[in-house]
């Protein structure tokens, strides 16, 4: 059972990250000040800087937010390999459509960055704010990347690829493919982008169908 300070700061770096779903969903990401989701989380920017070294920290917490909700649908609905690529899939479209500005902030940080940033840790007390309908709460955070790598083990296994690589050379190609569709997407300002993302991946990766 976590304590209430652990109680506390989940509700804290809950709130904060809320904020800045909602409002990216109209807003660019880059324009959301630290001082106006201080205000609306109700704390002083020395609280919100205990929590958060800057404000991309939102960006990162945001990824592990969606990958734990993408190991929680997965794990939940006992699916793998290609069924779970298709989740995936969906479930960036659905993201890029909603908010565009997170998405692209994440592939714009990774680009620029020059090490490999670990997935932020995702406490239990903040687990049951963001997943209280979860059955299980209790499951290990690993990257994005690492999620897609478990799928392609099980689609190798299978040979449900027309692809002769490893896992890990089909993990990358389906996220070189994932990444650059976002990009087009923005680029050419897509209208129609789940159907864009399935065609797109579907034709690397034929089990992938929206």
């Amino acid at each position: 059972m976590p304590t209430k300070r652990e109680q506390n700061a989940a509700k804290i770096k809950f709130k904060a990250l809320k904020y800045v779903l909602n409002e990216s969903k109209s807003r660019n990401f880059a324009d959301i000040q630290v001082v106006e989701i201080c205000k609306n989380v109700g704390i002083s920017k020395v609280t919100f800087f205990k929590y958060f070294t800057s404000k991309v920290d939102l960006l990162l917490y945001y990824r592990s937010i969606l990958t734990l909700n993408l190991i929680i649908k997965i794990t939940e609905s006992k699916i793998e390999g290609m069924k779970a690529l298709n989740v995936i899939v969906q479930h960036f479209a659905s993201e890029y459509t909603k908010r565009p500005s997170m998405v692209l902030g994440l592939i714009h940080y990774f680009t620029d960055s020059t090490t490999y940033v670990n997935p932020i840790h995702v406490k239990p007390a903040e687990r049951l704010l963001f997943f209280p309908e979860a059955t299980d709460i209790n499951y290990e955070i690993i990257s994005f990347d690492q999620l897609v790598e478990q799928q392609m083990l099980d689609i190798v296994f299978k040979k449900q690829s027309t692809l002769s690589v490893s896992s890990q050379q089909l993990s990358e190609v389906f996220l070189s493919t994932l990444y650059g569709t976002v990009v087009v997407c923005r680029m050419k300002k897509i209208d129609y982008v789940s159907m864009f993302f399935f065609q797109v991946l579907g034709t690397v990766f034929p089990g992938i169908k929206g």
